[in-house]
């Protein structure tokens, strides 16, 4: 593991990442890059494959950071992908990718595939290992290093945190990234809008802290909590988290939270985190509250050993 030489510098991060269905062993088109159109393909039953990607630089002194959401949705009709990704920058956030675009079926749906603004390599398990950007005039790089950790829990849901890179106009910043890999059948609405939280926070001290917890673990994956501080890592699998403070939203027509308390059991780590950015993403609805995925840039402290450190970071929310 080269944590001690990468991460010298301050920083925290989270990567969640999801199961897949086991490929082939015979070499496929897929693995060419093409699409094939099989017109022997059974009934399927539609299912959303989801790689959601953060990006948080170990620099403290760094505003930037990057959200991205690939969602492959697969029946037996074809493939309907849409591509999104956020950078954070002091400015606030800004979308920087947003391709939605259809293929005819694959054996391998859980794959990412090129689309105008985005080049990528991957794995033979399709995972990503580079991911290019195209935005307006300039290309950005997000090249994904050594993995720090990664498991799979019981509900299939693949995690992975790792080194990473990101290139912006000939700079290049050193962080983590945290991926979520996942797999909802017969999804009633894009899983982003989803009951789930998850944060990637970093200290000035080189502390690291991940956390994704969710009222629904049967499909985004077990709550857990990833620290990395003084050279060791360590990983728990119960979290608690509570709204402190709310703000009313008039574009979504409901309270959203803009402060919240999180406590890890175990080692008794607590912290609070409040909104300093947001950017809200709102589905469709004729009445009531508005479903929603809400990304954050946070500050706040965390307490543990006696001591309390200040953190930042980013968190991202999803609310039916």
């Amino acid at each position: 593991m080269k944590v001690a030489a990468s991460l010298a510098t301050a920083s925290l991060a989270l990567l969640l990442a999801c199961g897949r269905e086991a490929a082939d062993d015979t070499p496929s088109p897929e693995a060419e890059g093409a699409l094939p159109n099989f017109s022997d393909t059974p009934t399927l039953t539609p299912t959303a494959y989801t790689t959601a990607l953060q990006f948080l630089p170990l620099d403290p002194g760094d505003s930037g950071a990057l959200i991205a959401e690939f969602a492959n949705l697969a029946s037996s009709q074809g493939l309907n992908q849409h591509y999104l990704g956020w950078q954070l920058s002091r400015s606030g956030w800004r979308s920087i990718l947003n391709e939605q675009f259809e293929a005819p079926p694959t054996r391998a749906p859980w794959r990412l595939f090129p689309a105008p603004s985005l080049r990528l390599t991957v794995t033979a398990d399709g995972d990503p290992d580079a991911l290019m950007l195209r935005v307006g005039s300039a290309d950005y790089t997000l090249d994904l290093g050594d993995h720090l950790d990664g498991w799979e829990d019981r509900a299939g849901t693949r995690h992975d945190i790792r080194e990473a890179i990101w290139t912006q106009r000939g700079q290049r910043v050193s962080g983590i990234a945290v991926q979520h890999r996942f797999a909802v059948p017969e999804p009633s609405q894009p899983t982003r809008f989803g009951p789930y939280e998850r944060a990637v926070l970093r200290s000035v001290d080189g502390a690291m802290l991940v956390l994704f917890n969710t009222g629904s673990p049967d499909t985004y994956g077990d709550p857990f909590a990833w620290m990395y501080a003084d050279g060791l890592t360590r990983r728990w699998s119960a979290l608690e988290t509570r709204t402190l403070e709310v703000a009313n939203s008039a574009q979504l027509r409901r309270n959203v939270p803009i402060r919240t308390w999180f406590r890890i059991p175990e080692p008794d780590i607590q912290g609070e985190l409040t909104a300093v950015e947001r950017l809200f993403d709102e589905l469709s609805a004729a009445e009531g509250p508005k479903p929603y995925n809400a990304l954050y840039r946070v500050r706040g402290w965390i307490e543990f050993a006696g001591e309390r450190r200040n953190v930042d970071g980013l968190l991202e929310r999803g609310e039916l």
